[in-house]
């Protein structure tokens, strides 16, 4: 399609990209005389189809706001643009003076395409302590397999490999998160493909499978060991593979000796025959492959190790880097970073996190945002007295009243959203925030594992209002803070133009002028040696030792287990059976609906009539004894508080399990969760494996 095309109407449909999720989807946007949006044409998505109900949402913020009450009221003035941001540069420079550049932090939450300006302006301010919603979300994935095998494993696309006879599908459920929803390839049976889900819950996947390992939350670790030891001893491993490439196999195969079938069953509550025909189904039936979620399985007190003893799977198996198996997932043409962190990083002092979480910094260049409500309040690891925030929500947070507290007890606090949230209200200063129907963006996609998209997406409407978009906030509180020539003068355009400069000019053309951007691809694939090559047979692994790690040198020189070793989840009917008494179900969280991202839509009519009130799942079994019926209030407590939720009875949860929706504000499941058990290595919260009470309620 063109960019512009006259519909018969007298409208005008122009091309966009959505940001309902991070997926970028191009959509098509009817555009009246008035130019006001009145139509919307792409992928059959709920959440990409109510746009326009954000975009002319009559709660929308669409002017600066500065508190006048008390934090967390809805007292508010309007007050111009010049006022808030000399405000906001004025209190930040104060703190910096007066502390340090490094006590005042900035946060980037969702939307994400203005991190490169954020990042740049928390470095060039002199902080180094940005820090974004990857504190708790996929960080730690990525991590972990950099560590272990050099490189990320392409474990979740949209694309299917036709190769593939077994599919290990790990705690991810695609209808319920990703277009194309239920026609996902993962959801679909297929002829000569055998399928496995690990899941909690009995998902429109799981329904799919041949067999369904429904394992308590938490105990992924002990089940991936489960496999290797039924691998290891019945010979399926690929030792000429292990002992060319691999650092630790031996040790491992020991230590999996410990968690034979049966005692795996106990722990996890699954059937010890159908652990047995899982493991035999993945390891002889090759190609295997695993899908997994980029969340779910670190999400626990002991996630970033659980997370390694899956992904070594296809190592030991022989099915990693193969057509059908698990590839590696190749870096694209990318946009010249202008965020700063490469730059600046070594002359600043250490990020939030350093200290604590050494090995996740190091993968990672932001700061752990998970340490933020104790920085603020108790000083530690180290102070933050000062946030400018963009998208952000307490609820990302676990016990998340602490960050709401956190908040409150900041010196200075300022933020850009779309609407006055509950966090927002907190604030001393609230910008309005441009939608992506509104504001240009250079967008790089990633794609699948060797293609990817990158397009300049320009506005298809005016800013309402006032609205204006993050990336130019931040352009714009630099050269208040006196580094105009760091920040194109504030020129936006330009910012996202030399971003463009690491694109080859082709592309780069294409990206600009070509309404559906232009295709990238892996750099590997231009090397003549790897046509028909393995990757890691052309650049090995780049880990600490050249080889995979299954016994890893760099964590055990950081003072953890170098082997994945399996820990119980820090609250748990084993691990705490005093607390159990008291709390006697396995609380769980953040299962998707495809109606929402997180809390994102949760004001949109046509979305909360399809899902409309916070639901806590639990079996049958477990309600009829306390009295529960399907759509009843109930009340879920753990030792951090109570919420009341709206109960389904459903087999869908495993018994003793109760599962919560995330993201509702007046039913917010992480004012239940734990924040003193976080992962040692990671800092990521242990969401989806702690201890709750469930009882009716009037």
């Amino acid at each position: 399609m063109e960019r512009e095309v006259m519909g018969a109407d007298g409208t005008t449909w122009k091309r966009t990209t959505c940001y309902e999720c991070d997926a970028n989807c191009a959509f098509d946007v009817a555009v009246d005389g008035a130019g006001r949006a009145v139509d919307l044409s792409g992928p059959d998505c709920p959440r990409g189809a109510a746009q326009l109900e954000r975009q002319y949402h009559p709660e929308r913020l669409l002017q600066p706001l500065r508190r006048v009450g008390p934090k967390g009221s809805d007292r508010f003035e309007p007050i111009s643009w010049d006022e808030a941001l000399d405000t906001i540069a004025a209190r930040l420079a104060e703190i910096r003076e007066r502390h340090g550049g490094e006590q005042a932090a900035f946060f980037a939450g969702y939307t994400k395409e203005a991190r490169p300006q954020l990042q740049r302006l928390a470095h060039a301010f002199g902080s180094p302590n940005y820090l974004t919603e990857s504190g708790c979300c996929f960080s730690a994935t990525l991590a972990a397999e950099k560590l272990t095998l050099g490189y990320r494993l392409k474990s979740a696309s949209l694309l299917e490999a036709e190769q593939t006879r077994c599919l290990l599908v790990w705690s991810t459920n695609p209808p319920a998160s990703v277009v194309p929803f239920e026609a996902h390839h993962v959801a679909r049976p297929k002829d000569g493909r055998a399928m496995v889900v690990v899941d909690p819950r009995r998902t429109e996947t799981a329904e799919a499978a041949d067999i369904h390992l429904q394992i308590r939350p938490g105990t992924d670790g002990a089940l991936a060991l489960a496999f290797h030891n039924l691998i290891f001893e019945n010979g399926w491993a690929d030792e000429a593979f292990l002992k060319r490439w691999a650092l630790g196999w031996n040790s491992l195969r020991d230590y999996a000796r410990e968690f034979p079938p049966e005692r795996v069953a106990r722990i996890c509550g699954v059937d010890a025959g159908a652990i047995r025909r899982a493991a035999e189904l993945y390891a002889i039936s090759g190609p295997a492959q695993i899908a997994l979620s980029p969340t779910a399985t670190v999400q626990h007190s002991n996630g970033f190790q659980n997370h390694r003893a899956i992904v070594v799977l296809p190592a030991v198996t022989g099915n990693l880097d193969i057509p059908g198996g698990n590839r590696f997932f190749l870096d694209k043409v990318r946009p010249r970073p202008i965020d700063l962190f490469r730059e600046t990083i070594d002359e600043l002092p250490p990020r939030l996190g350093e200290e604590t979480y050494p090995i996740w910094t190091r993968y990672w260049p932001a700061g752990q945002s998970m340490l933020l409500p104790d920085a603020i309040l108790t000083g530690e690891p180290q102070p933050i007295r000062a946030l400018f925030a963009i998208g952000i929500n307490a609820s990302m947070w676990p016990n998340s009243g602490r960050m709401r507290a956190a908040l409150e007890a900041l010196e200075f606090f300022a933020c850009s959203d779309f609407f006055l949230t509950e966090t927002a209200k907190r604030a001393d200063v609230v910008l309005p925030a441009a939608t992506n129907l509104e504001r240009e963006a250079l967008v790089a996609y990633p794609g699948c594992q060797f293609r990817g998209e990158v397009r300049h997406r320009h506005s298809v409407l005016a800013p309402r209002g006032e609205a204006r978009s993050d990336a130019q906030v931040a352009l714009d509180l630099g050269v208040r803070l006196g580094m105009a020539e760091r920040f194109w003068h504030g020129d936006l355009a330009a910012s996202w133009a030399e971003a463009a400069e690491g694109l080859a000019p082709e592309v780069r053309r294409q990206a600009y002028e070509d309404p559906d951007g232009a295709m990238v691809f892996a750099d590997a694939l231009d090397e003549e040696a790897f046509e028909g090559e393995r990757l890691y047979e052309v650049r090995g692994f780049p880990t600490a030792s050249g080889k995979i790690e299954l016994d890893s040198q760099e964590l055990r020189e950081a003072g953890y287990d170098g082997l994945p070793v399996y820990r119980e989840p820090a609250e748990s009917p084993l691990a705490t059976p005093s607390l159990a008494e008291e709390y006697p179900f396995v609380l769980t969280s953040g299962g998707r609906s495809k109606y929402y991202t997180h809390s994102q839509q949760q004001r949109f009519p046509s979305l909360a009539a399809r899902d409309p009130v916070p639901r806590a799942q639990l079996h049958p079994w477990d309600a009829a004894p306390l009295g529960i019926a399907d759509g009843a209030p109930v009340e879920v407590r753990t030792p951090r508080g109570a919420v009341a939720f709206t109960a389904e009875v459903t087999e869908a949860v495993k018994p003793g399990v109760v599962h919560c929706f995330h993201g509702w504000a007046g039913a917010d499941v992480n004012r239940l969760t734990d924040h003193a058990h976080p992962d040692p290595i990671s800092g990521f919260p242990p969401f989806k494996s702690g201890l709750c009470a469930v009882e009716p309620k009037e």
